[in-house]
């Protein structure tokens, strides 16, 4: 029998992933929720307090290739971009996400999260020692869904 407390709970239909710049974990997040929960959702996005220089992240798009996702065609986007959605759901990866998210007014949010997940891109020894780290977040945020929403496209 599951703990109620710790049950999966009901994927909602609208969900906006954010972090800081909308490079690394909530694009992640945003592929991976596509990938695995597609029968369940009719909208699912990202997006950043800013939109980290209009870039996507090398180290972001190489970790998600190596698993099947393919991320080379996302553009950076910042709340701005997003406010006039109707979200039932935000999932922020940052504090500065979620203290930004509760804060504006014309985010239509039914619920904001904050799953504290940590900025691989503060790892600096060498390429190794940073796919490593983009790769720990990559399946961190994978089993992260997998908690909160259960199994994949049950």
């Amino acid at each position: 029998m599951t703990d109620p407390i710790t049950a999966p709970t009901a994927i909602p239909a609208r969900i906006l992933f954010a972090c800081t710049h909308n490079k690394i974990r909530s694009p992640m997040a945003e592929a991976l929720m596509k990938t695995l929960y597609s029968r369940h959702i009719t909208f699912v996005d990202s997006c950043g307090i800013d939109e980290g220089g209009g870039v996507g992240d090398g180290f972001t798009i190489a970790v998600m290739r190596e698993i099947g996702i393919d991320l080379l065609d996302h553009m950076p986007k910042s709340f701005g971009d997003l406010e006039q959605q109707k979200i039932d759901l935000v999932i922020c990866f940052s504090e500065a996400s979620y203290e930004a998210a509760c804060h504006i007014p014309s985010l239509k949010a039914d619920q904001i999260e904050y799953w504290p997940a940590y900025d691989p891109q503060l790892i600096a020894e060498g390429r190794e020692a940073r796919l490593a780290a983009y790769r720990n977040i990559r399946d961190q945020i994978r089993d992260m869904l997998t908690e909160r929403f259960g199994a994949a496209n049950e």
